[in-house]
């Protein structure tokens, strides 16, 4: 059978004498000539230390500057043999920080060398230097010819000490590239100072803890702990207490509470905070809004605990949420109270953090996409607009007293985007209103229900008309009143809208 392979692979560099290497190997079928299990590889992912080692590239362009580069970053003697060089390669020949080879290939400069790089924009010249590496025994990569080459090198993600590299086997660089950016960006940027600090510590535990199985077992759980959190968040100190705590076999005294935004619903609008954070909790309560796709996101052993309320629906009290909440935290939990939207935004966010403020514990605030901003996006109605809104006002459709809002001259003559949440119920309410409060009848307005997810629809037309035509509307849908909302139908036709449906006119 033959197949490509993607691998991905972890390593920390040498520190201290001592080197972990953790391996990740996925492969991507090519061709299916036989059973899954007959797998093999066309390259086995491995790290090679190339400190002082001599590497040889043959070819002065760009591509030998790039790949020199490289080489030099890894600690690598370098030598570039081409007839003429490029100015980048010039000047760190003129550094000192490589040799000049000139002239044509030579191919007696192979035997001197570890490893072997041709960069050259002649074919004839690149299967010379593969033949000669393959005779002389010394690993070749020929630039952009996987079949000529014993060696690939993939696309990097360096968080030095750790560094993850992807590579496709020589058929897909570009895949290869993409895969390199999503891991990048999902990478914490701190994670190559949570190696080295365990690094520092991996003696002190060979020592407390001797068995092979007993050091593993803590590790992972210190990995899931807050002692990472901490190195992550730059508080090594408190990460050594944390360590300490755990080795004394003591469980922290409170755990920590996080207010997490889960934006419109889409997981791919989840920040990668919010993210992080849910896959690292030992309990999410959560919103009756937050979907399935979200919560399955979660750690597969982390409690699910569904908090939310809806309208005209058997609902749990706040008070009930935030002693449930009070009550995990001082048990030591980590808490991920997941909200729909962001947490600040008629979310009740503020209350809960003064309970937790109140009681001395722990909490972190993790924004997310409000709806306001969510559904102007997805209906294409900016919020601001210098021409026609020179501000937004966020509102809600009721006061906490499930009574209307009253003062909506003032909301009338501000000249703002209005966005009403939880509005809906109350549409033809408050189209009435705002015409009371001097508004025409043919202020622009659109009503969004269930915003940035598949199903979503665009009720657009005016405040004298929509709350007859939008009143049987899916919920959650968010109101958006003024000049800018008469663009939705204008800028949604310049966006690949997919299968949203649109319910205009």
């Amino acid at each position: 059978m033959a197949m490509s392979t993607l691998a991905t692979a972890f390593i920390t560099r040498r520190h201290n004498c001592s080197v972990f290497h953790y391996f990740l190997v996925a492969c991507v079928t090519d061709k299916l000539d036989g059973p899954m299990t007959q797998a093999t590889m066309d390259h086995l992912p491995l790290f090679a230390d190339l400190n002082a080692r001599p590497c040889l590239i043959v070819g002065g362009g760009p591509v030998a500057l790039r790949k020199a580069r490289q080489l030099l970053r890894a600690g690598a003697a370098v030598t570039v043999n081409a007839p003429a060089l490029h100015p980048g390669i010039e000047a760190l020949l003129q550094a000192g920080r490589l040799r000049h080879a000139p002239g044509p290939f030579d191919a007696a400069l192979i035997g001197e060398h570890f490893l072997v790089i041709a960069a050259t924009d002649d074919p004839d010249t690149n299967a010379r230097i593969a033949a000669a590496s393959e005779q002389a025994m010394r690993l070749c990569n020929i630039v952009d010819d996987g079949e000529r080459s014993s060696f690939i090198m993939p696309a990097v993600v360096d968080r030095a000490p750790v560094v993850v590299a992807v590579g496709s086997g020589g058929r897909a660089p570009m895949l290869a590239r993409v895969l390199r950016q999503r891991l990048d960006a999902w990478l914490h940027p701190r994670t190559g100072a949570l190696a080295d600090w365990l690094a520092a510590w991996r003696q002190p535990l060979r020592e407390r803890l001797p068995k092979l199985d007993q050091r593993v077992a803590f590790l992972q759980q210190l990995l899931d702990g807050p002692a990472a959190a901490h190195v992550l968040a730059g508080r090594r100190h408190a990460a050594d207490r944390a360590l300490e705590t755990q080795l004394d076999g003591q469980r922290p005294q409170a755990g920590e509470a996080w207010l997490v935004g889960a934006g419109p619903g889409d997981p791919s609008l989840l920040t990668l905070r919010a993210l992080e954070l849910l896959q690292r909790a030992d309990a999410v309560l959560h919103d009756a809004l937050v979907p399935d796709a979200i919560l399955d996101l979660a750690r597969r052993d982390a409690e699910r605990v569904c908090v939310g309320k809806r309208g005209g629906q058997p609902s749990t009290a706040q008070d009930a949420i935030i002693d449930e909440m009070l009550r995990r935290v001082r048990e030591g939990q980590r808490v991920c109270r997941l909200k729909g939207g962001d947490p600040l935004v008629f979310a009740r966010g503020g209350e809960e953090l003064q309970a937790l403020a109140a009681a001395g514990l722990p909490f972190e605030i993790v924004p997310g996409v409000t709806a306001a901003s969510a559904a102007a996006a997805a209906a294409g109605i900016p919020l601001t607009h210098r021409r026609l809104a020179a501000g937004v006002s966020f509102v809600a459709g009721y006061r906490a007293d499930d009574q209307a809002i009253t003062d909506w001259a003032a909301l009338a003559r501000s000249g703002h985007t209005l966005a009403v949440y939880m509005g809906a119920g109350r549409l033809a309410e408050i189209c009435a209103a705002l015409r009371s409060a001097g508004l025409p009848a043919t202020t622009p307005a659109a009503l969004i229900a269930r915003a940035a997810l598949p199903e979503q629809r665009v009720y657009a037309g005016d405040i004298g008309s929509l709350g007859a035509r939008a009143a049987a509307a899916d919920r959650p849908a968010l109101l958006l009143v003024g000049e800018t909302a008469a663009l939705a139908g204008e800028l949604a036709d310049g966006r690949a809208r997919g299968d949203r449906q649109a319910a205009a006119g």
